[in-house]
């Protein structure tokens, strides 16, 4: 059991990089299908999550590369650096879905 909890040699790591990878990809496609479904306000927040999904899918699939040494990288220039900023992105228009969300239904200022 030990040896299925250490990050070094555990197969789950690389296997758990790849379903969270998985998950974002299809919620991703979810959202680019529904936003077929819905105009004005609806879609505008659907974008965001749209842009959500897709960095938070882009830092994950760089997540499983780790910080790329093994094809050129460098530690001081890794993928890690571009995972952070995809990850920082995803932040943003994670916050700018919750003020649609927010201003969506009600009657205040409209984006």
């Amino acid at each position: 059991m030990m040896n299925l909890l250490d990050y070094a040699t555990s197969p789950l790591d690389p296997a758990l990089k790849l379903v969270i990878f998985l998950l974002f990809a299809a919620a991703f496609v979810i959202y680019l299908d529904a936003r077929r479904y819905f105009g004005g306000n609806v879609k505008s927040f659907i974008d965001f999550l749209v842009l959500f999904t897709l960095f938070v899918a882009i830092g994950a699939f760089l997540r499983y590369f780790g910080d790329g040494t093994a094809f050129g990288f460098t530690s001081d220039y890794s993928l890690k650096w571009f995972q952070s900023i995809a990850y920082l992105v995803a932040g943003v228009f994670y916050i700018l879905a919750a003020h649609k969300l927010l201003t969506l239904f009600s009657g205040g200022a409209e984006s």
